[in-house]
């Protein structure tokens, strides 16, 4: 019995964190548009009433985790997916122009550090980064270990260009390609600190 309420507990913990179907309105004719996880197929399906609800599609996301969510915003939505040592909120926004939802923002958050080592200040993460895909700009705040030793980086500042991306050409590959641009730059910011 003690076994069956902690799974109970358990259950409900996680279903209370994960949303995985998003009804609103998001291209602003006041009809309830649909985003939802297709766990079997591994991708996010979009159905929009100004595109008569046609099934949108987005690629393959091998890494799907099962801690994966969707969280909505004012206006749009974010797709939460962690991965190994790395998580990362992907959010999309109607665009009217093109009348598709597209992606407007990436965080990442690096957990490459070990907190039970090196404290509390790496606890959340040794590290985030964010870029704005409307503006190319890019912001890093990261943790280093140089010699045994914890150090707070400078904040980086740049410009990444990534390419256009709605629901239907996006997939994993859109944020893996991000974070090797991301730890390019910690790894140059690095290299300054030594």
């Amino acid at each position: 019995m003690k076994y069956i309420l902690i799974f109970m507990l358990l259950s409900n913990c996680i279903l209370a964190q994960s949303t995985r179907r998003i009804s609103k309105d998001f291209d602003g004719d006041s009809i309830k548009d649909t985003i939802y996880i297709d766990s079997d197929t591994r991708k996010l399906v979009c159905l929009l009433s100004t595109q008569h609800f046609k099934k949108m599609e987005s690629k393959g996301i091998p890494s799907l985790n099962f801690g994966n969510t969707l969280v909505e915003t004012k206006k749009g939505f974010e797709f939460w997916n962690d991965y190994d040592r790395s998580g990362f909120i992907n959010e999309f926004l109607y665009n009217k122009v093109i009348k598709k939802m597209q992606l407007i923002k990436i965080t990442r958050t690096d957990y490459d550090i070990s907190w039970t080592k090196y404290g509390e200040k790496v606890k959340g993460g040794s590290g985030k980064s964010t870029i704005d895909l409307l503006t190319n700009n890019y912001i890093g705040d990261f943790y280093a270990v140089i010699d045994e030793k914890l150090i707070k980086l400078p904040l980086i500042n740049a410009k990444i260009v990534l390419t256009v991306t709605t629901i239907e050409n996006f997939s994993d590959a859109i944020y893996f390609n991000f974070e090797k641009k991301c730890v390019a730059l910690y790894e140059e910011q690095k290299a300054k600190m030594k």
